[in-house]
């Protein structure tokens, strides 16, 4: 918990407003000889990224999906289960937004004496490997997991598959029960109109939820390696430096706050996912946080946190490690009392986070810390590492 206290209290910084994105001036870029990245599709020179130390470091917001984006995400999300379950997409995905950590082997250094070098550079082959976070690989590994539940969700409504499970509203559990004991009566009393009758009425008007409306993906990012490279090792302990990164004495290159997507449940809590990086001359740190809120149900946030050292031009930099933590929590709603946390929907209203002042941030992100730890899957390491040769 210290340690996770002290990453959201100094290693992310706040920003309020339309444009999160923060890019050091060019003279404190070219001090440490790092070079822009250019929206080669806008008309301007509006940066997107950088280039450091064999990095390619790059972020994108976007408009929420349109209707033709949302139709192909659509497509890619249901292809991933079979016609029996039928899958909705999340209120608001901002489709064409995306972060990106690309490494590029055997980099030039870059002579920042050019100009053009210090407006910006042109990416270059000989890359690996590549971390990206996107709304579609996160929705379609969400979606992947319905094919491991099953569809009746009688007795196996607790059925769960890598943290994504079919969560009822407490107005759906209501009426569920309320459905349970009016077929009970009919079976034991009959009806006027005959039992049969009653209970296909109530079959038809049965509030059924047979997919994960939470949109709790267990997307930890899309690695892509080159052949013969080491995918993901587990490691006994954290790989974060926390020295560099809460060195205060490090200028900030390059931040972004990156919304992949959101649903408010309909007026049922709140969802959202979002990835937070951070670049300083010494290091780089991403936050990839989804937080789920259902309404007198639950609390849910997962997070994932990769960190890398960065190396400079006397440094050996033939082989050193990505390193990235997991760590899912979760609450029942009748359970936050017990750990000293308010049980009101309004205490945990994060999307009104950048709407209020450092003070009710600071008290939410205490509130997260505070939420007990969940078991991780099998196949999801809780430390992990990666080479970068």
């Amino acid at each position: 918990i210290e340690v996770l206290s002290l990453l959201q209290k100094k290693v992310m910084p706040k920003y309020t407003g339309s444009s999160r994105r923060h890019v050091a001036d060019k003279s404190l870029l070219e001090k440490y000889g790092v070079s822009l990245i250019l929206d080669e599709d806008s008309a301007g020179d509006q940066p997107i990224g950088i280039n450091i130390s064999g990095w390619d470091i790059s972020t994108s917001s976007s408009s929420i999906g349109n209707e033709g984006e949302m139709d192909a995400l659509n497509t890619i999300v249901q292809d991933s289960v079979n016609d029996s379950r039928r899958l909705a997409l999340p209120e608001i995905v901002f489709t064409q937004a995306f972060v990106s950590l690309e490494y590029h082997m055997n980099t030039t250094n870059i002579n920042m004496n050019n100009k053009n070098d210090a407006v910006g550079r042109t990416k270059h082959d000989g890359c690996s490997p590549k971390i990206q976070f996107t709304a579609e690989d996160a929705l379609a590994e969400w979606a992947e997991c319905h094919s491991h539940l099953p569809l009746a969700q009688k007795d196996e409504s607790h059925a769960s598959y890598k943290g994504v499970s079919i969560i009822k509203t407490v107005d759906a559990k209501l009426w569920e029960e309320r459905q349970a004991r009016d077929k009970q009566q009919i079976s034991s009393k009959g009806n006027l109109f005959g039992s049969g009758a009653a209970a296909a009425a109530l079959e038809k008007c049965s509030t059924e939820f047979n997919y994960d409306w939470t949109y709790s993906t267990p997307y930890l990012g899309t690695t892509i390696i080159t052949e013969g490279q080491k995918y993901w090792k587990e490691e006994e302990m954290s790989g974060l430096d926390l020295t560099l990164l809460t060195d205060q004495s490090q200028p900030i290159l390059y931040f972004d706050d990156v919304n992949l997507y959101e649903d408010d449940m309909h007026d049922n809590g709140y969802v959202s996912l979002r990835c937070k990086i951070r670049v300083m001359p010494t290091c780089f740190f991403l936050l990839l946080s989804q937080f789920v809120r259902v309404d007198q149900v639950l609390i849910r946030v997962k997070e994932v946190r990769f960190f890398c050292k960065l190396y400079g031009e006397d440094d050996d930099e033939s082989s050193f490690q990505l390193y990235r933590d997991v760590v899912w929590k979760e609450c029942a709603w009748s359970k936050l009392g017990s750990i000293g946390l308010p049980t009101n929907i309004g205490s945990w209203r994060v999307e009104d986070e950048l709407n209020v002042g450092q003070r009710e941030q600071q008290r939410i992100q205490g509130m997260l810390r505070s939420l007990p730890e969940i078991r991780l899957p099998k196949d999801v390491f809780k430390h992990a590492s990666l080479d970068i040769k």
